[in-house]
């Protein structure tokens, strides 16, 4: 494509819209993915993304906002979740399983009734679904979400790594659980139009399982692992243009690329 084509396209409003989306999302989703993923709660990730799967369908059905009903779609599920553990005893990938094979039950609902929705758009992302008022909701989140993290480092951290010692320090674990909980599933929610439902999980595994085998420190780690999403999904959404695929797919080609080389360089006993 010549030069003068390829600043044509950039200059596209879509294209500067998924750009952007990728931006909030490949930073958003590691740096909650940081803190979910050591605790071994990465299916909280596709719990929400089914969550958020069906108030899209839904709010196609009813004509209303999807992104908005998501949000509370998000909180409603992580509640259940967290009152199925607590409450009945059951173990967090049980609560989760069962949240998540609620949401695809209500979106498959949905969608019989007639809600008109592209479900490969949906699945796998794509560049025309993200909209303004997406990208408002995804930097309202991401502010959010640092202030949470910067106001709270040490709490969280003492979480993520403890429940025992955090509880010795004095957190209030419940309350961290539950406000992280909260984050991670905002997070999926608004990330789900540029990575799709089936594929936003990996975004915010991958750039952490990488920014692990690389890092020497916590705060690095987290650096390292936003670098990786970073970096994943804007290189992803130009693929995606290029070769006319779902932005999620090639993100995630690209982050697995990532996590080869990163390996690679860890057998070699790099260390940041």
């Amino acid at each position: 494509m010549a030069t003068s084509g390829l600043l044509e396209v950039f200059s596209e409003p879509f294209v500067l819209r998924a750009l952007a989306a990728a931006a909030v999302s490949g930073y958003l989703l590691p740096l909650v993915g940081g803190f979910i993923v050591p605790r071994r709660l990465s299916l909280l990730g596709d719990s929400s993304s089914h969550f958020a799967f069906a108030a899209i369908a839904v709010g196609a059905l009813f004509g209303v906002s999807g992104i908005f009903l998501a949000y509370v779609f998000v909180v409603v599920g992580i509640f259940v979740v967290l009152r199925l553990v607590r409450v009945l005893g059951v173990s967090g990938d049980q609560a989760l399983a069962v949240v998540l094979a609620s949401g695809a039950a209500l979106a498959s609902l949905a969608i019989s009734r007639g809600a008109r929705v592209s479900l490969g758009s949906v699945l796998f992302g794509s560049l025309l679904a993200v909209d303004e008022l997406d990208l408002l909701a995804g930097a309202l989140v991401a502010v959010l979400a640092s202030a949470f993290v910067y106001r709270n480092f040490g709490g969280v951290l003492l979480y993520t790594l403890s429940d025992e010692l955090a509880r010795s320090r004095g957190v209030n674990t419940g309350i961290y659980e539950f406000l992280l909980a909260v984050v991670a599933g905002l997070a999926v929610a608004v990330s789900v139009r540029v990575a799709g439902v089936l594929l936003v999980t990996a975004v915010m595994v991958i750039p952490v399982m990488t920014a692990s085998l690389l890092s020497t420190s916590f705060k690095k780690f987290l650096g390292l692992a936003v670098l990786f999403g970073e970096l994943g999904l804007f290189l992803g959404v130009l693929l995606s243009f290029t070769l006319e695929m779902a932005p999620g797919a090639s993100s995630v080609f690209v982050l697995l690329a990532i996590l080869g080389v990163s390996a690679a360089l860890h057998r070699a006993g790099l260390r940041i």
